[in-house]
């Protein structure tokens, strides 16, 4: 008997997941052969999607990836690093380490040296102890992510991530190359804007996930939604809380683990929202309505 081969290490819906990726990259290269043909406002659209499929390949393709790497053979899950590289314009192996250290640090607050141990902290730019604000951490925060330390945690983890490190620099630098060469116009004025925008919705569901959550409560630190539409196509995102508090948990069994931990986050007082996380501010805004009305209508009377 030979013995049972199974190309995905976790499960077999990973496929499902895999092939986002894939359809990620497929459909940036798609929108580069087309640039000349495609009038003006389908380029927009396209530009909107990018940016959207660039935020949602950060937030559930890669993030997963990240926890549960895909495939049994090492060989491809290098491989399938290089493709996320071109997918988020980042080598996937220094946004690795630099999502274990939110885990690490679970957007936790400033401590006594002023500084946060999570570099992604919706805490860590403020200038008090409350949260930074919305607009400039999403605006910002690309610009202030710290390569040098993500560099050298990737360089402690040994020589083998160090040269995927290179690899998927190199791809990218060579993707980044042939656009600047070949269609400056499409690198300038579509690429670079839809890319850039993506990652500021990638910031603005990271700040969405943790906005009014309890910073040292691992029943509470971050902001779940139970969407069924949003999890459906975001592969569970919303069990954002279920998700911190066991970071290893498969996307396909957060929905159990979250049944488990049901009365513990009822009891610490989880915030829960209705729709995506990317909504949840203009949620908020809605709710705060909803209570404010019956008050108005007492002071009425």
């Amino acid at each position: 008997m030979f013995p049972r081969f199974s190309l995905f290490r976790y499960h077999t819906l990973d496929a499902l997941v895999a092939v986002g990726g894939v359809a990620h990259v497929a459909f940036l290269f798609a929108t580069f052969a087309l640039f000349y043909v495609l009038p003006w406002w389908a380029l927009v659209l396209c530009g909107l999607t990018y940016s959207l499929l660039v935020c949602w390949n950060l937030q559930s393709v890669s993030h997963n990836f990240i926890h549960n790497p895909f495939f049994t053979s090492r060989l491809l899950n290098r491989l399938y690093g290089v493709l996320e590289s071109l997918a988020i314009g980042m080598p996937h192996q220094l946004y690795h380490h630099y999502h274990m250290n939110h885990h690490q640090g679970d957007n936790d607050r400033k401590g006594p040296d002023g500084s946060t141990r999570d570099w992604s902290s919706i805490f860590r730019h403020s200038a008090d102890d409350g949260p930074e604000p919305f607009w400039r951490y999403c605006l910002v925060s690309f610009f202030r992510v710290e390569v040098g330390p993500v560099l050298a945690v990737a360089v402690r983890h040994g020589w083998k991530n160090a040269v995927q490190v290179a690899v998927e620099t190199l791809a990218i630098a060579v993707m980044w190359a042939v656009f600047a060469v070949l269609c400056w116009q499409y690198f300038v004025f579509f690429y670079l804007p839809s890319y850039f925008f993506g990652w500021v919705l990638s910031y603005a569901e990271g700040y969405l996930e943790h906005f009014g959550g309890q910073p040292g409560n691992p029943y509470a630190n971050s902001v779940s939604s139970y969407n069924t539409l949003y999890n459906l196509t975001w592969f569970n995102n919303g069990y954002h809380q279920e998700h911190h508090w066991d970071p290893k948990c498969h996307w396909t069994k957060l929905p159990a683990l979250s049944k488990r931990l049901e009365p513990d986050l009822k009891a610490n007082g989880t915030k829960i929202l209705n729709g995506p996380h990317l909504t949840a501010l203009l949620e908020d805004w809605l709710r705060g309505k909803q209570q404010q009305a019956p008050a108005e209508m007492k002071k009425a009377a």
